[in-house]
Parts: C-alpha cells; sequence; structure tokens
C-alpha cells in the first residue's frame, strides 16, 4: 500500500544535502558525483536538487573538472522552511484551507479553525529551525 508522505522525498534530500554542506570547512566544495554518493542520492537527483538551491542563491558552484557545489547561504540564518520551500513545499493540512476552496460548512465548522492553528504551528516551527542545528558530519570510521 503506497502512502503520501508530507515532506516529498527530494526535499528530504535537499535537507539533507544542505546539512551536509553547511558542515564543510569554509571555502571548501565537493562534486555533486561525490556528495550524492556520501548520501546514497542518485547522481541525476542531486543534479535536479542543486539546479532549484542554486537559483534561490541557497547554494553556489564553481564550474569545472575540479569545481563543485557548496553552501552559499548562512546556515545560521538558513531555515528548514527556506530549503523546503524552495523545492516546492506547500503545506496545506485540509482542502478547506486553499484560497478558492468553497465549504458550506465553514462558518460552523470547528475543524477549520484546528486546521489553520495547526499549520500555522508547523510553518511557524520549520522556519525556527536553523540549519546550522542539523549539520551533518562525516563519521570516521
Amino acid at each position: 500500500m503506497r502512502r503520501n508522505s508530507f515532506i516529498s522525498r527530494e526535499q528530504d534530500y535537499a535537507l539533507r544535502m544542505i546539512a551536509y554542506l553547511a558542515g564543510l570547512p569554509k571555502k571548501e566544495y565537493i562534486s555533486i558525483k561525490e556528495l550524492s554518493k556520501r548520501l546514497f542520492i542518485s547522481p541525476k537527483f542531486a543534479a535536479r536538487i542543486i539546479h532549484k538551491l542554486n537559483k534561490a542563491n541557497i547554494t553556489g558552484s564553481i564550474q569545472g573538472k575540479y569545481g563543485g557545489i557548496f553552501l552559499k547561504a548562512d546556515a545560521k540564518k538558513l531555515s528548514m522552511y527556506d530549503v523546503l520551500n524552495t523545492i516546492g513545499f506547500k503545506v496545506k493540512f485540509n482542502d478547506c484551507l486553499n484560497e478558492n476552496y468553497v465549504c458550506e460548512l465553514m462558518f460552523g465548522c470547528k475543524f477549520h479553525s484546528f486546521w489553520v492553528n495547526e499549520e500555522k504551528l508547523l510553518i511557524d516551527k520549520l522556519k525556527s529551525q536553523k540549519i546550522s542545528e542539523y549539520i551533518l558530519k562525516e563519521q570516521n570510521t
């Protein structure tokens, strides 16, 4: 049975990639091929994610044979929400929260206000969680 995930695989990988890049020493970078290998992500999928992150100025890249990618944004200011939003995160707990949704029960429905509050709590929590709190470091084995 297939279940829908709240966070897509692409969004999850983007968070992991950013957390890894945040752990690199200043002025260091890594190839997409090496990053994808270390995080168990296909290079093609990783490249697609990095393209979106580069467009949003979250990551930067150095072209060429010895080039690579690096975290451009400040990990202490960059939130989980910033990364997820760049990769297409659109949270709606219920259809009734969508702008153009018309519900005949809206004014007498107590569920609507519950969903509004829960959605706001989640977004506020994601905005408060900075990437610097989730840095991935290499495991020395």
